[in-house]
């Protein structure tokens, strides 16, 4: 088995003929499937894909981790300069409209594109209706967390509309990945908003499966020490000592990290992942 897996684009430019942005996006290929994970904020990813020579006109399957602006932002330039016949992968409540609502801004969150467009462009649209499914030989996604801890709380910040009400979201509805390999699960997150540690303990708690490495986003760019602290420690007490991490995960957390394991690389644009 050999599972690859190519950043796209990220915050940080690792090769430097490449572009770079705030947002994530990455090509998964498992022995018998490619997908697309993610598309970052604009439609940058494409153009470095054709800089790379990966042709993407052949991938039929795009998975959206949730549906914030830095990860969604790339669908329409995919759908409409490299394949419009491919299925978009998402949760049930993804066109909830998602906002960032404090005393001084209020801010939509959102993706840029409806149902109606990806309609009219022959997208057709897999709603996760169950908490796992299974989209390639090795990788199943999963969706519908639980908080299973107490210190990885909502942002209080985060909101969904439904109708004209706003209720809080606590983005139990992203969607991670598990890539099955002779030494545990691998994970893959495009943000971990609910907290890694939850996504990683509902994971290792539906599968049965320790969890041996984690890659993408971990989301603690503004997380307190001490919940930081909490994760390392998480870490460290379920033996998870692979990390290839991205995007929003933080500069002082990714200091800590690093003081936890010898197996760390910080995944930036143009960067790939071999896993065997």
């Amino acid at each position: 088995m050999s599972i690859v897996i190519t950043t796209l684009i990220e915050n940080e430019k690792g090769d430097c003929n490449l572009n770079n942005e705030f947002g994530l996006s990455l090509l998964i290929e498992d022995e018998d499937k490619s997908f697309i994970f993610d598309t970052g904020k604009t439609g940058e990813f494409v153009k470095n894909a054709i800089k790379m020579n990966i042709d993407l006109k052949n991938i039929n399957d795009i998975v959206l981790s949730h549906s914030h602006f830095d990860h969604t932002g790339g669908v329409k330039t995919f759908t409409e300069k490299c394949n419009s016949h491919y299925t978009l992968h998402i949760n049930k409540t993804f066109f909830d409209e998602k906002h960032r609502i404090t005393d001084l801004i209020h801010e939509f969150l959102g993706n840029n594109f409806d149902e109606s467009y990806l309609s009219k462009n022959n997208v057709k649209i897999h709603f996760l209706e169950k908490d796992e499914y299974k989209i390639s030989k090795n990788i199943t996604l999963f969706t519908n967390f639980k908080s299973l801890n107490d210190f990885e709380v909502s942002n209080p910040n985060y909101f969904r509309k439904i109708y004209d009400n706003y209720i809080l979201d606590n983005m139990e509805d992203e969607i991670a990945l598990a890539i099955d390999t002779k030494k545990g699960l691998i994970l893959v997150c495009g943000c971990s908003h609910i907290g890694i540690a939850n996504i990683t303990e509902n994971i290792k708690r539906r599968t049965g499966k320790n969890i041996y490495g984690i890659i993408g986003g971990l989301h603690l760019k503004k997380a307190s020490e001490e919940r930081m602290k909490k994760v390392l420690n998480y870490f460290s007490e379920n033996n998870i000592k692979f990390f290839r991490v991205s995007h929003c995960t933080g500069e002082n957390f990714i200091k800590m990290l690093k003081s936890i394991t010898d197996d760390f690389v910080y995944n930036a644009t143009g960067d790939k992942i071999i896993i065997d």
